[in-house]
Formats: C-alpha cells, sequence, structure tokens
C-alpha cells in the first residue's frame, strides 16, 4: 500500500507554464494593435480551457508572476516582428456562460457579447463551442510599467521571504537591500543586515525575496529603475543566473562565473561581486588554526560544482589548498577545476563523478558539501557522502543514507567535515557526522564573513565617516546570527 502511495505521488502531474500570448489579428488591424499594445490598453484576454494557474494543459497555463511574450498572429498563421513582454497577473477560469462583463474589461472583446465572443472563440480554435464549456480570463501587466520591487512584489514576481528571522515585513523603508532568493528557508542575512542597521544608525532595510531564477533579467532591469534600490544579494538559483544580465564584474567573481552580491553603482549600473568564497575560506581557516594546523596543502574534497561551490572551490586554492572536486555531472566539476588552474596557473584541483566520493574521503583532510542535498525540496533528506537516486522515495534514500554511513566511517577523525547549506536541523550530512564526533563546520560563519564584505562594499563611505571599522560590524553581525 505504501509502495503505491509513492507511487502515485511520484506520477502527480506538474503544472507546465506558457511562455507566449497570441492573439490572431487581421491585416487590416495590424497598426492598430501596435498601437494599443503601445499604449498599454489590452490588459486581458480569453483562452479557451482552463488555462488557470494550477491547471494541467497540454498547452501550458498561464500563472500569476510569471513573464510571457505577447505576440501578434497574422492571417496566414505567421507571426509579426512586434512582440510585448508582460507578466500574467491572473488567471481565473469560467464558463462562457458565467462570463461578465467585467471579466472582458482590458480585452479584445469589451464590446462583445458572451455569444460575439463564443463565435469568435470557435473561429479561432476552429472548434465547436456550446454556453458550458471552459474558458480562462487572462489578466496581465506590462514589464515596461514595473517600476519599483514593490511593483514585482504586487504583480507576484517576488514575494517576500518568510522563514528569514527579522526580515522585512513590507518595502516601507528609505532605502533598501533586496536579496534574491530561489525558495524559502531560515538565512541570517535579514537579522545580520536589520541588526546593523539599526545599530548604525543606516535608514536602510533588508528584505529578502523569493523568485522564479528563470526571470532574472526582467526583475534586474526593474532594479535599475527602482530609485531606493541599493543593491542585495543573489542566492542558491540565481548566482550564475543574474551575471549574464549585470553591467559590471568584480575581477573574482568574472573568474568564478557567479556572483552572491549585486551593487547598485550611483550611475545606476549593476556591479556583480563574490564575497561567499572569501568568507568560507576564513572559516575553515580559522577550524584549522585551533587545531595548531595550516590551510595551506590540506586536501579537500568539495562535493559539488555549481553556484556557491565555484566560489568555495576559488578562495580555497587560493589559501593554498588541494582540491578534489566531484560532481554528479563530471563535466561541471571539470570545468570548474580547469578555470581554477588557468586563473592560478598552477595544478591545484582535480575532478571526477560521485562514483569517487568513498575512495577520496579516506584521503581528505576536510569533506566540504556545496551541493543541493540535503537541502530544501527533492534533496532534503540525501547525504552528500553518496549519490542520490531518484525518484525521491524511502527505498532510494534509505539507499543513499546507508552509502554516506560506510563513507563516513572510512573518513579519518581528524578531518573537518563541512556543508554550506542552512536548514533549521542541520542537514543529514552534518547531523551524521556530529554522532560520529567529527568537528564539523555550517554555512553560517561564511554568511557572517561574506555578509561583512557585502556590507562594507555597500556602505563604506558612510561608515567610515562614522568610524566603524569591519570589526564593528562583524561584531554586530555575529551576534545577530547566534555566533
Amino acid at each position: 500500500m505504501k509502495e503505491n502511495m509513492e507511487n502515485k505521488i511520484e506520477k502527480k502531474a506538474v503544472p507546465t507554464y506558457a511562455k507566449e500570448l497570441w492573439f490572431s489579428v487581421s491585416n487590416d488591424d495590424l497598426e492598430k494593435w501596435h498601437s494599443d499594445l503601445e499604449e498599454h490598453k489590452v490588459k486581458s484576454t480569453v483562452r479557451l480551457g482552463d488555462r488557470s494557474s494550477s491547471a494541467i494543459n497540454p498547452k501550458g497555463n498561464y500563472g500569476a508572476g510569471k513573464y510571457v511574450s505577447v505576440k501578434l498572429q497574422k492571417e496566414d498563421g505567421s507571426f509579426d516582428s512586434f512582440e510585448k513582454e508582460v507578466v500574467i497577473i491572473s488567471s481565473v477560469a469560467k464558463k462562457i456562460n458565467d462570463i461578465l462583463p467585467s471579466d472582458l474589461a482590458g480585452t479584445p472583446f469589451a464590446d462583445k457579447t458572451k455569444e460575439e465572443l463564443q463565435q469568435h472563440l470557435e473561429e479561432v480554435y476552429k472548434t465547436k463551442t456550446s454556453s458550458e464549456d471552459v474558458v480562462s480570463v487572462v489578466k496581465f501587466e506590462y514589464q515596461e510599467a514595473l517600476e519599483n520591487t514593490s511593483d514585482l512584489i504586487r504583480t507576484g514576481v517576488l514575494s517576500l521571504a518568510e522563514q528569514p528571522e527579522e526580515n522585512a515585513k513590507n518595502l516601507d523603508a528609505k532605502s533598501y537591500v533586496v536579496p534574491l532568493l530561489g525558495h524559502d528557508y531560515p538565512a541570517k542575512t535579514a537579522v545580520m543586515w536589520n541588526e546593523a542597521y539599526k545599530t548604525f544608525n543606516l535608514e536602510v532595510s533588508n528584505a529578502m525575496v523569493i523568485g522564479d531564477p528563470d526571470f532574472s533579467k526582467e526583475v534586474l532591469e526593474v532594479f535599475r529603475k527602482d530609485s531606493k534600490y541599493l543593491g542585495g544579494g543573489a542566492g542558491v538559483g540565481f548566482k550564475d543566473e543574474v551575471i549574464k544580465y549585470l553591467d559590471e564584474l568584480d575581477e573574482m567573481a568574472k573568474a568564478i562565473g557567479s556572483v552572491n552580491f549585486i551593487l547598485k553603482t550611483p550611475e545606476g549600473k549593476l556591479r556583480g561581486y563574490n564575497t561567499d568564497g572569501l568568507g568560507y575560506a576564513s572559516s575553515l581557516e580559522e577550524m584549522f588554526k585551533e587545531n595548531a594546523e595550516s590551510i595551506k596543502g590540506k586536501k579537500g574534497l568539495i562535493l559539488g560544482a555549481g553556484g556557491t561551490g565555484n566560489a568555495v572551490a576559488f578562495a580555497l586554492a587560493q589559501s593554498g589548498m588541494k582540491l578534489m572536486i566531484l560532481n554528479r555531472t563530471v563535466q561541471k566539476a571539470q570545468d570548474l577545476a580547469e578555470k581554477i588552474n588557468k586563473y592560478f596557473g598552477q595544478n591545484l584541483a582535480e575532478f571526477g563523478g560521485e562514483d569517487k566520493i568513498a575512495a577520496e574521503a579516506m584521503k581528505a583532510d576536510a569533506v566540504i558539501n556545496v551541493s543541493t542535498k540535503g537541502a530544501a525540496g527533492a534533496f532534503a533528506d540525501y547525504s552528500a557522502l553518496a549519490p542520490a537516486g531518484f525518484p525521491a522515495n524511502s527505498e532510494n534514500i534509505a539507499k543513499n543514507l546507508a552509502e554516506a554511513s560506510k563513507v563516513l566511517g572510512s573518513i579519518p577523525k581528524n578531518a573537518i567535515l563541512s556543508d554550506i547549506v542552512l536548514t533549521e536541523k542541520g542537514t543529514p550530512f552534518l547531523r551524521s557526522a556530529r554522532e560520529k564526533g567529527f568537528k564539523v563546520l555550517d554555512g553560517v560563519p561564511m554568511v557572517v564573513k561574506q555578509g561583512v564584505e557585502a556590507f562594507w562594499i555597500l556602505h563604506s563611505a558612510d561608515l567610515e565617516k562614522q568610524n566603524i571599522t569591519k570589526d564593528q560590524i562583524a561584531e554586530v553581525m555575529k551576534k545577530a546570527a547566534g555566533l
């Protein structure tokens, strides 16, 4: 019975989202359509079938907060070159018979009766309909009309994160810093930054938000226009994605290929930095010093090769560590190792697949998880010390944990085991490491140290006027983070 239930859950259909919104236009009306779209007169439409946010429709549904391209289909079936990017505000399914005049406001059918609407749908979709058939009223707003972060939240493109302690509940501050997250999790950034703002009397708020990294370009376009936006972090999902749409890059961020912090310059340009690696390397170095050891020459096994992992690997190589980078997709591990060796001009990093975890863990002075294993979602119950079989059912998770336990037993007892993934209870990897008595390092010290660096990049001019130092910022942030 349990196995059957798991299979049902695994096979549950997931909505897919349309990326385009077509309007059928006669050649005679083409010029008027151009004008109406430029003037934002068309703000809604009606589509045959259930295309609402949670629907399962082979043509794709229209989800609130999702961007689509409005396109004009001409009489011969080809598409006009004119396009507009819009964000879906809502998509509501109802029967044709239940359509109200208010549903048609802002649509090309505003002056039509329900019967005329039905006739138009039959012509466009080339099918017979009845008044009982379901249609979707799709409302949207133009990307170019969005002026600030509040607009992004209002339209559902972004939402304020709930789990981070002391995260801003609104955007009422004089100015704000907006870190982007791919999913909600108990990040320490908000509590650290907002305590620092309070302590140093800066009229700024840190508001962590959740969004879809696929819409990074559109979000950054609005940030450039937002007079209250000063900058912000790029969290999980955004680190690799936003870099393509920034105006400038710090030298190290360019080499790493990802950013974790964005600064808005006085000229309104967005400049990317990566302070993750420096924060992590400093944290690990301190742990080696506690054992009267140097990080230089130590062997580090890095599990994962994307996003924050790139920054961590670069910083550890810079500190003199010898690295073995293992990743499910071997090519990503190879690319990262080669980038490191080329940047530093020496062979500091090797690479391989997850099949090498057991053999390499036996030789490591530090085992560092930078993958998403142990994070929220499908990977939450997996340990980083073994491959993750899918689907994520009890059988595959148990197999992963059993293999991880064997690997854990072979790791030298004086090795440091570390995981940058932040969760309330700790990842399966770190929980098992603590139980076995290993010295462990989670991601909190890294968050504090990289946060201090980012805070200084953004606010150093104001802070220096008050004779405030990085050390003072670090003390405030450490206390706020519970260290």
